[in-house]
């Protein structure tokens, strides 16, 4: 009697050990094809309603975040961190060789980069920087020429137009109505592919394009200001189609 019950008791560890092996790994499988989303959102060098503009983040489906500011980001990619995409809303001027590889590395990597409204001003002294967003603000510091200095007006009401409502970024979006900051006179690269237009005197008529350098998808919207543009549904849906879109 005693021999049957510790078989038996065997017999259940076995199965209990069994189950758990399988329901580990249907837990790892199910993480796997979870289709979460890893983002980086970089900041740095600029102001920003810093409450909202992570609730905006919290708020997009399908999407895990981690948040780091401009030098310190550098170091996470160096270090061997990796993302699918990463947002770029740092308005940062300081960039030395090493961080330059390390952010072109992720361009030959083909990690989805999404630039969101002031980091068209970022790297004003590294002329390859407008080829990675597709366009670039000229800062009155860095640019000789007053006629090609860039402007911005806050608090405008700007509506805008969706281009192509077949793009990924944009499906499904109709046109809308957004307060947010205009950029004016600012540069634009040929060849990119305008998603979004606006006709306020304020600001630049194309605010949204995507083209790809190397091996990533890239995005740049000129919207998101503050919290005015992160809370209004139009901008968010952008911003997820944008990542979701870049991601590779």
């Amino acid at each position: 009697m005693k021999a049957l019950w510790t078989k038996n008791n065997a017999g259940i560890v076995s199965v209990l050990l069994i189950i758990a092996l399988v329901a580990t790994s249907l837990g790892c499988k199910l993480k796997e094809g979870s289709g979460q989303i890893s983002l980086l959102v970089v900041t740095g060098g600029h102001a920003y309603d810093t409450a909202e503009f992570e609730q905006m983040f919290e708020a997009l489906p399908g999407i895990s975040f981690e948040m780091a500011v401009k030098p310190e980001a550098w170091q996470m990619l160096a270090d061997g961190k990796e993302f699918d995409v990463i947002a770029f809303y740092d308005m940062w001027n300081e960039i030395n060789e090493q961080e330059k590889q390390i952010f072109l590395n992720e361009f030959e990597k083909g990690t989805g980069i999404v630039f969101l409204h002031h980091s068209l001003a970022s790297h004003p002294e590294w002329p390859e920087y407008i080829e990675l967003v597709g366009g670039k603000y000229n800062l009155p510091a860095y640019t000789a020429d007053t006629n090609e200095f860039s402007d911005y007006k806050h608090d405008i009401v700007l509506q805008v137009k969706v281009l192509d409502k077949n793009h990924p970024v944009t499906e499904g979006m109709e046109d809308f109505e957004i307060l947010d900051e205009g950029y004016s006179n600012t540069r634009q690269l040929p060849g990119v592919h305008n998603l979004l237009e606006t006709s306020h005197p304020d600001c630049d008529r194309y605010i949204g394009w995507t083209h790809s350098v190397k091996n990533s998808k890239v995005v740049y919207l000129m919207g998101g200001h503050d919290k005015h543009a992160y809370e209004n549904p139009s901008f968010r849906k952008l911003v997820s189609n944008a990542i979701k879109f870049t991601k590779p």
